[in-house]
């Protein structure tokens, strides 16, 4: 998922760069709105459609991409981190119950709490 994310990135910057290029050598901004690329891949919109649906559709799809892109990789890193310290979190409860069902002390094992802990601390 993060390589679609960095793809969306590139591509929004492509499309950007690639608007400018038209700029200088014409003197005239072509936009390219999010309506545009929905009618080239899925056809005009078949039924009725609210305005905010519409305010959405004429955003530059040059500002869309990247911004989808962030979104993706954000959301993406983020249940990675929560994940990770869910996992460290279930780490700790296992190691409890099986020390107490030896009747251990988890404090007792000095290695197996240190490296719990910097487990739960790269989270």
């Amino acid at each position: 998922m993060i390589t679609i994310g960095i793809c969306l990135i590139y591509y929004g910057t492509a499309l950007w760069l690639y608007q400018i290029y038209g700029w200088v050598s014409t003197g005239e901004w072509v936009p390219y709105p999010v309506l545009a690329a929905w009618q080239a891949l899925f056809g005009a919109p078949a039924y009725k459609l609210g305005p905010v649906v519409w305010w959405l559709l004429e955003l530059p799809l040059s500002l869309v991409l990247p911004a989808t892109g962030l979104g993706i990789i954000g959301l993406v890193l983020g249940l990675r981190r929560i994940g990770r310290a869910r996992r460290g979190q279930l780490r700790r409860k296992w190691v409890v119950e099986q020390c107490k069902a030896t009747g251990r002390h988890a404090w007792a094992i000095p290695e197996l709490v240190a490296k719990i802990e910097r487990d739960s601390e790269g989270a």
